[in-house]
């Protein structure tokens, strides 16, 4: 008579063949979703590779001699300009939001130059009081409006390529202008985000490379090669410590901090002390959180400054009853005082309204 132990040896057995067929199909559907997962990823680095190739440096404007009026000013201030949520692409109807806002590309082109003028024209307001030699621009996130959601693959107004080079190209040309009127201009590029993203859920590896936001940077970058004086910072992850005039900035789009009722406050709250904590005892600390995404320009508590958005209050804004005039943030920097003069520059054609 069998033990119990050789009656289940027998069983074992008898099953592991089954077992084996099945674990054996399983491991190779699963190597079939890699071989195409690798596929796409090749297929996306290949067009990376096209696309790099085919942008054309253009040649540097000429150089702007600005007044020296403040050089003899102890500590140079550096002023930044905060570019983030542009929605290049999307197209917001006047009469679907009762007149409040529009957008549209030719709204989005005289809006960006605008905004560049205005802010050039503060920094040589500046320059009467404070020496200022360079600049630092925080590029930060969906600068396309992209297709996750269903009415926007509808409704905007070019497909999701065309969005990318004219965002690239335009994003391009202010990186020119700022080279003309600065000795040095340190950009600080984060493309994560979640406009840009090409599926449908939000990821978090490979964030940065699995989405158009890439390429955008990678034609803006191209376009401007030519300016010797760009010193580009370009994040491979969803943040980077940027640091400005001896403040140490965190620098992300924003779309990782939940919260509901507008203004995630205590979201933000959270967000600096986990960071905090986690960035303790190493050279990856932080003095002021920066972020797009909520469209909303706003200081809060002096430790997180949020960005206006290029396209202003859409349809969707319009129906939770929230609206916030279009414009990117720009600041002054001293390393001594800190931040200051806190200055949102709003598009042009909603000012003159």
């Amino acid at each position: 008579m069998k033990t119990t132990e050789e009656i289940d040896m027998q069983e074992l057995a008898e099953e592991s063949p089954n077992k084996i067929a099945h674990l054996k199909k399983a491991n190779a559907d699963l190597m079939k979703i890699v071989k195409k997962q690798r596929e796409a990823l090749g297929d996306r680095e290949e067009l990376v590779e096209q696309v790099c190739g085919a942008i054309s440096a253009q040649e540097p404007y000429s150089k702007h001699v600005y007044k020296t009026t403040g050089a003899k000013a102890k500590h140079p201030i550096i002023p930044v300009l905060m570019l983030s949520d542009w929605h290049i692409g999307e197209v917001v109807k006047p009469n679907e939001i009762e007149g409040f806002n529009r957008f549209n590309w030719e709204i989005a082109q005289a809006g960006v130059f605008g905004i560049v003028e205005d802010f050039l024209k503060w920094v040589e307001i500046q320059r009467s009081f404070y020496a200022i030699k360079e600049c630092t621009l925080f590029v930060m996130g969906d600068m396309i409006s992209g297709d996750i959601h269903q009415e926007l693959m509808v409704t905007n107004e070019f497909p999701l390529p065309v969005q990318t080079a004219k965002a690239g190209n335009l994003l391009g040309e202010v990186f020119r202008i700022m080279s003309s009127h600065f000795d040095r201009v340190n950009i600080f590029e984060v493309a994560a985000d979640n406009h840009s993203r090409l599926q449908k859920k939000p990821q978090a590896k490979q964030k940065t490379q699995n989405s158009m936001g890439y390429l955008v940077h990678e034609i803006a970058n191209g376009h401007a090669a030519k300016c010797n004086n760009l010193n580009i910072t370009i994040a491979e992850g969803a943040k980077l410590v940027a640091p400005v005039n001896d403040i140490r900035f965190l620098v992300s789009h924003g779309d990782g901090l939940k919260g509901t009722f507008g203004i995630p406050f205590y979201a933000f709250q959270r967000e600096i002390g986990k960071e905090a904590v986690r960035r303790m005892r190493t050279s990856k600390g932080f003095d002021i959180m920066a972020i797009g995404h909520f469209h909303t320009p706003c200081l809060i508590e002096g430790r997180t400054i949020v960005n206006g958005s290029l396209s202003g209050t859409s349809e969707f804004d319009s129906i939770c009853g929230r609206h916030s005039k279009p414009c990117q943030v720009a600041f002054l920097t001293h390393p001594s005082h800190g931040l200051f003069n806190l200055t949102p520059f709003v598009r042009r054609d909603v000012t003159k309204k």
